[in-house]
This record gives C-alpha cells, structure tokens and sequence, in this order.
C-alpha cells in the first residue's frame, strides 16, 4: 500500500503464498523512499538547518580503519563497521550505523527485532514527515483518520522496523495515537480505507484477527498492495508481506 515499486527478485528459500489475494512478490518503494527521508532528516540536524521534525537520538560516529589513505578520508566516509565505504546512501549491512531518525524509541521498541531469521533495522519519526516524503499510496489515509480524533499528522509518530537488505519481503509500522482506544484506532483506518475504494475485509491468522486492507493501484504495479492492520491500546499497527509465515511470526512477536 505503497505506491508504485521496485523490482527485485524474490527471496530464494521460501514459498511465498498469498492469504486472502493474490499478490506480486515485489518490495515496495518503503526500502528507498523512507529510507532517504531518515537520511535526510538526520542530514538537517547534524547541519544544524531549520527541521521541522525532532533532532534523533545521537549515536557514535564511525571512524575509519588505521589503514585508510588521505585519499580515501577524503572521498569516502566510513561505515560502522570500521570500513571505509563510498560516499552517498550507504549500503545497508546488519552491523551498519545509517543515522536514521529515533524520535521515538519507546514505540520502536513494540516492534519485533527479527524475523524470519533476518535483524530488523528501527528507526521513528512524526508521521507528518512520512506523508511529506511523497504523494499517494497510503499516505492518503492519515489525515482524513486522525481527523476523527481531532488530532493532525504532526501530533503523532510513525515507527518501523524493516529488512534494509530486502532478504524478505517484510515490514512493519507502528502509529501512536495518544488517548483514543484500539477499536476506533482499527476501525477508524478501516472505515477511510473503505471511504478511498479500498477493499477491506476481516481476516483469521491463525489465532489472531486483523484486517486485511488492499492498494489495488500498488497491486496493479506489481508491488505488495497489501496490508494486515490492528491495533492495541493506542497504537495501529500495519504488517505489509506476502510471506504467510513472516505474517503470521510477526502477529506472535508484536504486543
């Protein structure tokens, strides 16, 4: 529910299959898109420029190896690891250090770690900030639901925890809503995705129930238009796979 996608290969190993539609193994443009976002926002604060969203949590800057040339310190910048890698948008590793925005680690850390075997990377920041970050897909549904509550996009923060390597087809996002219970949380999303032209239908995972919502427009681009949402206490949280077993390991781990 991403708006359109990436092609990539699926992740070799497993036998995706789809519960209640059929899906497209492709990632979404989440593992790209919100990824620059995090980059940029943690860029404007260590710039010292105006943000319109929190410094994040500072962390340890990497130095390169005692190996490293004048040359390559200079044109390059060093990973967490201790190696020196080529300047722009770092190549995700599990050891690596992106500098991504932790706004709030409190609800980062209702996210699961690992799954399916893969570390996740964590990372929040205001949910306005996501919308900002491009047009269409699901960020159409955020405004007009918060509205009911009479809370805006800048009221509330957005975590996720993602496979940066795209091993799997797998993420998960978690929205705070302070003060408004889990049934309007669900029910509120479910009702504008229904409002949008959106199928939504109930769905049974095993022992869980969740709502099952569908970007038929991310469908047809050949991503995964497909999200599995619920909420408890004040937080919505949105599973987006097509992995019937990551789906079902992330319902287990998830509050």
């Amino acid at each position: 529910m991403l708006g359109p996608t990436i092609s990539r290969r699926p992740a070799s190993g497993r036998a995706h299959q789809p519960i209640g539609v059929t899906m497209i193994r492709r990632p979404s443009p989440f593992f790209t898109s919100l990824l620059g976002v995090g980059l940029a926002v943690a860029s404007l604060a260590g710039c010292g420029g105006n943000a319109a969203t929190p410094t994040p949590a500072a962390t340890p800057t990497a130095r390169p190896t005692a190996t490293a040339t004048p040359a390559e310190t200079s044109t390059a910048e060093p990973t967490a690891s201790g190696t020196v890698a080529p300047s722009g948008l770092p190549s995700p590793s599990p050891t690596q250090d992106l500098g991504l925005p932790h706004v709030n680690a409190a609800l980062e850390d209702e996210l699961p770690d690992i799954i399916g075997g893969i570390q996740l990377e964590k990372f929040s920041m205001p949910l306005s900030t996501y919308i900002a970050s491009s047009n269409g897909g699901d960020k159409v549904l955020y405004t007009p639901w918060l509205v009911k509550f009479g809370k805006t996009p800048d009221d509330v923060d957005l975590a996720v925890a993602v496979d940066l390597t795209q091993t799997e087809n797998f993420f998960v996002e978690a929205i705070q809503v302070p003060g408004i219970s889990q049934t309007a949380l669900s029910d509120g999303f479910a009702s504008v995705a229904r409002g949008k032209g959106w199928p939504v239908a109930a769905k049974s995972v095993g022992p869980y129930s969740v709502t099952e919502i569908d970007d038929t427009a991310t469908d047809a681009a050949g991503g995964l238009g497909t999200a599995y949402v619920f909420a408890k206490g004040d937080v919505l949280f949105i599973i987006v796979t097509d992995d019937p077993s990551l789906l079902l390991e992330a319902l287990i781990k998830l509050p």
